[in-house]
């Protein structure tokens, strides 16, 4: 009875005591991170995040691995924390000393289960981890945070790089644009039992292959230094860019590491740039797959994939507004005609304007209209009438550009044959005439055929007495000014303009009057002297 009371004294005593350290223990550690905390040396901690459950066959027991031990014998029933001491140990009352080190968690359970019940020949052996070791890890390098960095089994190679940079790098901060500070991410070197592991961060962050991110164990040192040699890679690549070059890899590798080739890649075409010496330089062309299986790469290559430029090119054009069947449409043939593309939008609709139509082209809009370029640089009173008369006309018409509001013109526009990329634009019919000026009530009226210009100048109030007598149409089929008394036929968007009287100052023109007569005077006086 005594001795079973001393055993349950000490079992309460060392319980107690396990609790007291790990409380003492993780009064320095944040149980809760929103990413990674650094103090002068980051510590990846504390809460693990497995990328899967513990495999008892695989986890190697350490130092600082604890477990929850329950035994059940006649003498009665002991829960323990147990910790794994410094010297890969941990001690059970009464049952002794068992060294678990360097033993997988599954073996290190069975020889505690063997030990305890070779004292408890009928004792139940319950024990499962509690939690997992850590240890640190020596980084060195140009990193922001070179040192210690407390880790755990479970934690990776890209954990440690992330830690010691203070920021999460990715594949896409590589790829296009230069690596932040131009950290090596491909040459990151992992020195361990005296080897030295080459880790690819960046190819593991594109493919995902687990080998090339290995897990830390204790002793480890990672060096992370500066990227300072590169290849270049363009045209038919997916991921096209500078990378970093990397000892012994070849061209395939390469290729597969930015993507792969594009559907339009030739890959019979492949010609690489390679320097012979700091300033002479090669070209070597590769024409088929085991030539870009063999070739090893070399610092500064540069490596051009040409293009397919026709690799299934579609010619299209487009045909929005009133027809029945707008989009994009295929250029089949060598004369394709703005009126066979309408046919095979399906036509007219009841609501389309058929006297109407515009094409128009982006891409030969964004040519350079070198003469306009050259006249806007003039001052407008040093330019000559033609080159007046050239920026007035580019203003009234959009380059790629052409339009019509006739009947007769739009006829001829539907046997234009029709480029890549146009656009054909088929407007809704609005019939309505314009009325600007000096007129009471300015704005837009119906268009009827019947009606005549002064009928329209009545339905809009009349004239004002501020009414000049300049009054012209600008026909919206041409955008030509003309006067009345030339053509009194008004058609459908034409803008009838009645000039209103200037006013000014009447002192001021009898200034001018004055001033005028006085210069006619004088030139009078000079004809008569000379005349003499």
């Amino acid at each position: 009875m005594i001795k079973n009371l001393m055993i349950i004294l000490l079992t309460i005593g060392i319980v107690f005591s396990q609790v007291f350290l790990s409380h003492e223990r993780d009064k320095d550690v944040p149980t809760e991170t929103s990413g990674f905390e650094f103090s002068q040396n980051p510590i990846l901690l504390d809460k693990v995040i497995l990328e899967e459950p513990v495999d008892p066959d695989t986890y190697v027991v350490g130092p600082g691995d604890t477990f929850l031990f329950n035994m059940v014998s006649a003498d009665g029933m002991v829960n323990l924390l147990l910790e794994v001491s410094p010297v890969g140990e941990v001690l059970i009352p009464v049952v002794g000393i068992i060294s678990v080190s360097e033993l997988t968690l599954a073996d290190a359970f069975t020889t505690i289960r063997s030990k305890c019940v070779g004292k408890y020949g009928n004792a139940s052996i319950y024990i499962t981890l509690h939690d997992i070791r850590r240890f640190k890890v020596l980084v060195t390098g140009t990193v922001n945070h070179p040192g210690f960095i407390t880790a755990n089994p479970f934690i990776r190679v890209s954990d440690i790089f992330d830690a010691s940079m203070g920021d999460k790098l990715n594949a896409y901060t590589a790829i296009n644009s230069q690596p932040i500070r131009d950290i090596s991410m491909r040459n990151i070197k992992l020195l361990r039992n005296g080897e030295n592991i080459r880790i690819d961060l960046l190819r593991f962050y594109i493919t995902g292959e687990l080998e090339l991110n290995p897990r830390v164990q204790p002793g480890d040192v990672v060096s992370i230094g500066l990227s300072d040699e590169n290849v270049q890679i363009y045209g038919g690549i997916k991921l096209p860019g500078s990378y970093e070059f990397v000892e012994g890899e070849n061209l395939y590798d390469l290729t597969k590491l930015a993507g792969g080739f594009t559907n339009n890649a030739d890959s019979s075409r492949v010609e690489i740039t390679r320097f012979i010496n700091d300033t002479k330089k090669e070209i070597i062309q590769l024409s088929t797959m085991g030539d870009i299986y063999r070739t090893v790469l070399m610092p500064e290559d540069h490596i051009m994939v040409r293009l397919k430029q026709d690799y299934k090119r579609q010619e299209l054009v487009t045909i929005t507004g009133e027809v029945k069947y707008p989009g994009k449409y295929a250029l089949q043939g060598s004369n394709v005609t703005v009126g066979s593309i309408i046919e095979k939008a399906g036509g007219y609709t009841d609501r389309a304007d058929q006297s109407k139509i515009m094409v128009n082209n982006q891409s030969i809009a964004k040519i350079r209209d070198i003469e306009y370029e050259r006249i806007a640089l003039i001052p407008y009173e040093d330019r000559s009438d033609a080159e007046k008369a050239y920026i007035k006309a580019r203003s009234r018409t959009t380059k790629g550009t052409i339009s019509s509001s006739s009947d007769k013109y739009t006829e001829t526009i539907m046997n234009f044959p029709l480029q890549i990329n146009d656009v054909i634009i088929i407007p809704p019919i609005q019939k309505y005439v314009e009325l600007l000026g000096a007129v009471m009530f300015p704005g837009r009226y119906p268009l009827i055929d019947s009606k005549s210009i002064e009928d329209y100048i009545l339905e809009a109030g009349g004239l004002t007495h501020q009414a000049s007598r300049q009054k012209y149409i600008v026909k919206n089929s041409t955008g030509k000014r003309i006067t009345f008394h030339e053509n009194d036929m008004i058609e459908n968007g034409d803008i009838i303009f009645i000039a209103e009287k200037l006013e000014y100052n009447r002192w001021t023109r009898v200034q001018e009057i004055m001033t005028v007569g006085g210069q006619m005077a004088a030139i009078i006086i000079v004809i008569q002297n000379a005349i003499r």
